[in-house]
Parts: structure tokens; sequence; C-alpha cells
């Protein structure tokens, strides 16, 4: 009677053990980890403000204490700032990142209260902006107007003008002095007329 006991006994510790088993593994699968941005391994160069993961139900409600993200940078300094939010079946928490390799820390409760947690690393690589050359416009060479011309032309073509360098002036003495010249040519002459006359 006693083996008979004890066989049972030790029966329904491995049925309740199962049980336990059974019960803990399919709402742990259940509630996995579905999607996460940044993704595990990727190597972001797009500015990134926050992290979020998702997961195929919501978390429990109403135990938002439980939930946890953390991300860390490689000398373990957490780079999280405020309370972690959650948006359906997604839950997510501000980062403030600078170039380098992160680590995302979490923890999820599922809907039956049973806590999963895990981890994932990705790499953070800020885009460098290039600077814009501003190249400036060519100045065109300008071709004379048909008018400058036609009035160079004219100018050319009309009465000789005055040597270069010698002011109106010079030549208005100049005219002068040569009819004054003349003029007392004029009058010596007939002053000379005069006096063969007078000895005639």
């Amino acid at each position: 009677m006693r083996t008979g006991r004890t066989t049972a006994a030790s029966l329904a510790i491995v049925i309740g053990a199962l049980f336990a088993i059974l019960g803990v593994q399919p709402a742990s699968a259940h509630s996995a980890l579905t999607s996460s941005t940044p993704a595990d391994g990727a190597v972001v160069t797009e500015p990134l403000d926050r992290v979020d993961l998702t997961f195929r139900e919501a978390p429990l409600a109403g135990l938002d204490a439980g939930l946890r993200i953390q991300v860390t940078d490689a000398d373990g300094t957490d780079v999280s700032t405020g309370d972690v939010t959650v948006s359906g079946m997604t839950m997510g928490k501000a980062v403030d990142l600078e170039d380098g390799a992160y680590t995302v820390l979490w923890r999820y409760v599922s809907p039956d209260g049973h806590p999963i947690d895990g981890s994932y690393g990705f790499e953070y690589r800020a885009a460098v902006a290039t600077p814009s050359v501003t190249t400036s416009p060519t100045a065109e060479p300008v071709s004379p107007s048909p008018t400058s011309s036609a009035t160079a032309t004219g100018a050319s073509d009309g009465a000789p003008e005055s040597a270069p360098g010698i002011a109106p002036g010079v030549w208005v003495a100049l005219g002068a002095g040569t009819v004054l010249a003349a003029g007392a040519v004029v009058v010596l002459l007939l002053r000379r007329g005069g006096r063969g006359r007078g000895r005639a």
C-alpha cells in the first residue's frame, strides 16, 4: 500500500511539474518580442531620438513600473531618458545618442503577469553634412552698341580734329601771330615803295 501511495504521489508531482512547464512556455512564446527600432545589429545613420520594442501582445495593463528599457553605451552609461511609454503592443523610451555602439536591455510583462527580459545591440553613426559649394556667375564681355559705333565712325569721317596734345587757345594765338606778321610785312613793303617813288 505504501508503495502504491508513493508511486501516486510521484506521478502527481511529475504531472504538476509538466503542467507548470506547459503553462509558462506558451505564455512566454506568445508574448515574445517581434520587432525593434533600431533592429538588432543595425547600423543607424539617420537621427534617432527613441528606442521602440514591439511584442505580440500589449503588456500587462497597470504594471508600467515593471516595464524597463535601458540603453547603455560602451562605458555602461545609461543614455535613455524619461519614462517607458506604451502604445498598443509597443513600448519605447527616449534616448540621447552620440557615435558609438549601444546595448538595449529590456523587460516586459505579458498580460498573464509573466515577465520577459532580453537584450540586443546596435551601432549609431551620425550622418556628416556635406558643405555645398556656391559658384558665382562668370561676367560676359560687353560688346559695343551700334549707336556708339556709328558715333565713333561719324567722328572719324567729319572735320579733322586738332592735333592731340595742343589746346585750341594755342591755335588761336598762332593764327593771330601769323596775321600780325603778315601785316608787318605789308607795311614794310608799302614804306619801301613810297621811298622809291620819292627818289625818282
